[in-house]
């Protein structure tokens, strides 16, 4: 009886229970929260990892390389191109460049006097050779010249005892007409010209045997010896030629007429026929 009754359920005992079986679910959530928590955060950290590692290679590795590839071609092929148009300018300046000379020049040349007029008869052709000095531009119409020549005939067979080596030298004073026509008749680097020429020349020979004016009483041709002294006359000439110029070079070919009159005889004429070369 006095066990039953140390037993007694009092509001106290109740009290105390309760707040001992509160407590006791107090300490059994504490120990189950935190594991709860820790496992929803280190899911959502493993998927995040993931999805940034993946986010970032991708991205890195794709605009790197196209930046890279697209940049250096596109850069090679236009600094190409530039290069080849220089290269043509360049070619397309220097091959049509041509210097045409103007101004003083001098030449020499040489070929055949073929005798005319009173000289015909008694004389035949012989060598004969000449030097000039001159004002002309490769592209002026009008030039100036001055010239020597000097001429050998050879011996007619029917009047050889009435020669005895006769020379010839005359000197003139011309004003050249270069023909504006055919200029580039064998390309852009030669100039051809075709020129007329003539002025005063004056001769001097000697041991020259002529014709005289008129015939002998018998019709024969009448011949007057050479003299050995030289003789003088003034006279004319006029021809023409043509010209090939390169650089500051001329070839020219060209045939002219050079007479003197003389009361005795009738007029005397040369015809020298002469290749030569001009430098500017």
């Amino acid at each position: 009886m006095g066990v039953f009754m140390s037993f007694r359920f009092t509001s106290k005992t109740l009290s105390g229970a309760a707040a001992m079986v509160a407590f006791g679910a107090s300490l059994a959530a504490a120990q189950s929260g935190p594991t709860s928590t820790r496992r929803i955060p280190i899911s959502k950290e493993a998927g995040g990892e993931v999805s940034t590692a993946k986010s970032d290679t991708v991205t890195l590795y794709k605009t790197d390389t196209l930046r890279l590839t697209n940049t250096v071609t596109r850069v090679d092929t236009v600094t190409n191109t530039v290069t080849n148009t220089v290269t043509r300018v360049d070619t397309v300046t220097v091959a049509p460049t041509v210097r045409l000379p103007n101004g003083l020049y001098f030449g020499i040349g040489a070929g055949v006097m073929a005798p005319n007029g009173a000289l015909f008869t008694p004389n035949s052709a012989g060598p004969s050779a000449q030097a000039q000095l001159g004002w002309q531009g490769a592209k002026n119409i009008i030039g100036l010249r001055a010239d020597a020549n000097w001429a050998k005939p050879g011996e007619d067979s029917r009047y050889a005892g009435q020669q005895a080596d006769p020379d010839i030298l005359n000197f003139s004073a011309d004003a050249k007409l270069q023909l504006p026509f055919f200029n580039h008749l064998f390309g852009a680097q030669h100039r051809f010209a075709l020129y007329g020429i003539g002025g005063y020349t004056h001769t001097m020979y000697k041991n020259l045997p002529m014709r005289a004016q008129g015939l002998g009483t018998d019709g024969a041709i009448v011949v007057i010896p050479g003299q050995a002294n030289w003789t003088h006359q003034n006279g004319w000439n006029a021809g023409g030629g043509a010209s090939l110029m390169w650089g500051r070079t001329e070839l020219f070919v060209e045939s002219r007429v050079l007479a003197f009159n003389n009361d005795a005889i009738p007029q005397a004429r040369q015809m020298p026929f002469m290749l030569g070369i001009n430098f500017y």
